[in-house]
C-alpha cells in the first residue's frame, strides 16, 4: 500500500508541473496584462515601472523559473488585481466554493440514484422511459442554459429563492446557494441516473438474483441489497471524478449566481489577465481532481476486497 501510495503521489506531481506549465505558457499568450494592472490610459513610463515591478520586463523562460521555484516554497505569486497573495485568495474563496459542491453532491446523488433505482426495478415502464428522457434533456442542456432558467423560473419571476449571492451566515448561505447548487448537479444528476439503472439492469439478470427471487426474497431486498450495492462500483468512480471536475464547472454556475468562490474568481481572472490567479486556481482544481482519483481508489478497495489485496 505504502509503495502504491508514494508512485501515486509521484504521478500527482508530474500531473500538476505539467498542468501548472501548460497554463502559464498558455497565459503568456492570451495578452498583455500590463494594460490590465496600469490602466489604459497609463503612460509609458508608468507602463514601464509596472512591467519592471512584476518582472514582466524578463524572459519568459525566467518568469517560469521564477514561478516554479515560489510555487515549491508554497508561494503561489500576488495578484495583480486585488493586490494580495493568490494563496489568501484561493483560501478565502474555497469554502464558498466547497459548499456549494458539497450541496451540489447532495443532490445529484439523492435525485441522481434514486431515479436510476426507479428506473432500472420498472424496466421497460413509462416511469423508466419517462426517467431516461428526461436525464437525455438534462445532459443536453448546457449549465449556462439551465442555470438561467432556474434563475428566471424560481428567483426572478416567482421569487422562492434570491436572484444571486451569498449571504450573510450558514443558513443564508445554504439558502442562496440552492439554485447554483441545482444548477452544477443538474448533469451529474442525470448522468447518475443512466448510469445506475444500466447497471442495476445488468446485475438484476444475473443468476444469484434470480435465485434470491426463486427463494421468496422480498423484491424490495432484491433490487435494494443485489442489484443496488453491486452496481456502486461505476458509480463511485463517476463520484471521485465529479467531485474533482466541480470545480471547473463551478465556472459558469458562480458566474450566473453571482457566487464569490473560486469559480468566479478564475472567471474575474482569465477575463482581467491576472496570470498568478489563473495558475493559482487552475493548481488547486487539478490538486481538487487527483485527490478525488485517489479516493475513488480507496472506495474502491474498500467495497471490493479482490481490488485490496491485488
Amino acid at each position: 500500500m505504502i509503495a502504491w501510495l508514494s508512485r501515486r503521489a509521484l504521478a500527482a506531481l508530474f500531473i500538476l508541473w505539467a498542468v501548472s506549465s501548460v497554463t502559464f505558457v498558455a497565459t503568456l499568450k492570451l495578452g498583455d496584462p500590463v494594460t490590465i494592472i496600469a490602466g489604459p490610459r497609463a503612460s509609458a513610463r508608468d507602463r514601464a515601472h509596472v512591467r519592471q515591478f512584476y518582472g514582466l520586463d524578463q524572459s519568459a523562460w525566467v518568469q517560469y523559473t521564477r514561478y516554479l521555484r515560489n510555487v515549491v516554497r508554497g508561494d503561489l505569486g500576488t495578484s495583480f488585481r486585488y493586490r494580495r497573495p493568490v494563496a489568501q485568495l484561493i483560501g478565502e474563496r474555497f469554502p464558498r466554493t466547497l459548499l456549494l459542491a458539497l450541496m451540489a453532491m447532495a443532490f445529484e446523488l439523492t435525485i441522481g440514484l434514486t431515479l436510476g433505482i426507479l428506473a432500472a426495478a420498472q424496466r421497460g415502464t413509462r416511469t423508466d422511459s419517462a426517467v431516461m428522457t428526461t436525464s437525455f434533456v438534462l445532459m443536453s442542456t448546457p449549465t449556462f442554459v439551465s442555470g438561467r432558467m432556474l434563475l428566471m423560473g424560481l428567483a426572478y419571476y416567482s421569487g422562492l429563492f434570491p436572484i444571486g449571492g451569498y449571504g450573510v451566515d450558514l443558513l443564508d448561505h445554504v439558502y442562496h446557494g440552492v439554485l447554483p447548487a441545482l444548477a452544477l448537479a443538474m448533469l451529474s444528476t442525470a448522468f447518475y441516473a443512466r448510469l445506475l439503472r444500466n447497471e442495476m439492469v445488468d446485475v438484476l439478470q444475473a443468476d444469484y438474483v434470480r435465485t434470491a427471487r426463486a427463494k421468496g426474497v422480498g423484491e424490495a431486498t432484491v433490487v435494494l441489497r443485489h442489484g443496488f450495492r453491486n452496481a456502486l462500483l461505476p458509480v463511485v468512480t463517476s463520484i471521485g471524478l465529479s467531485f474533482g471536475s466541480m470545480f471547473t464547472g463551478a465556472i459558469v454556475t458562480e458566474a450566473i449566481f453571482a457566487w464569490p468562490g473560486l469559480g468566479r474568481l478564475a472567471y474575474e481572472s482569465i477575463t482581467g489577465l491576472d496570470v498568478p490567479v489563473i495558475v493559482g486556481t487552475v493548481i488547486f482544481g487539478s490538486f481538487g481532481i487527483l485527490l478525488g482519483n485517489l479516493l475513488t481508489d480507496l472506495a474502491y478497495a474498500a467495497l471490493d476486497p479482490r481490488i485490496r489485496t491485488a
